[in-house]
């Protein structure tokens, strides 16, 4: 009997060796599949890494310029505003000025014809008073 059951044990363990082996090869291969998956999904990482670096360079390098463009047209625009500011000002100041000038024409043309009309209506007397005394 107990020949019987150590062939059978060996049978059995004959089996079970077969299966390990068999699970060892498919566990082998899986491995292998499974080292090359990741090795892909590796290098495919590498790749959208370096592409990943490369665009946010570019963005900084976009973002500087946006924002070296922007503060240089934030200042000419506070030099322009300056610039209306004073350009409003003195416009007014000349206006003002000129007001002044043709009211000083103005009072000065004025004068000018209540001196002619002066003269007139005291040339008109004397000769008024020369008519009378010749009548």
């Amino acid at each position: 009997v107990s020949k019987n059951e150590l062939d059978w044990f060996h049978q059995d363990l004959e089996i079970q060796v077969k299966k390990w082996q068999q699970e060892k090869k498919e566990n082998k291969e899986n491995l292998k599949a499974l080292r090359n998956t990741v090795k892909k999904h590796t290098d495919t990482n590498d790749r959208y890494s370096k592409i990943i670096e490369e665009k946010e360079k570019q963005y900084n390098v976009s973002l500087n310029t946006y924002l070296e463009t922007s503060n240089k047209f934030a200042n000419e625009k506070l030099k322009l505003e300056e610039l209306i500011k004073k350009s409003q000002d003195d416009c007014q100041k000349c206006t003002e000025r000129a007001v002044k000038a043709e009211i000083s024409v103005l009072k000065n043309w004025k004068e000018t014809e209540v001196c002619k009309l002066n003269g007139i209506a005291a040339n008109a007397e004397a000769n008024l008073k020369m008519l009378k005394l010749y009548s």
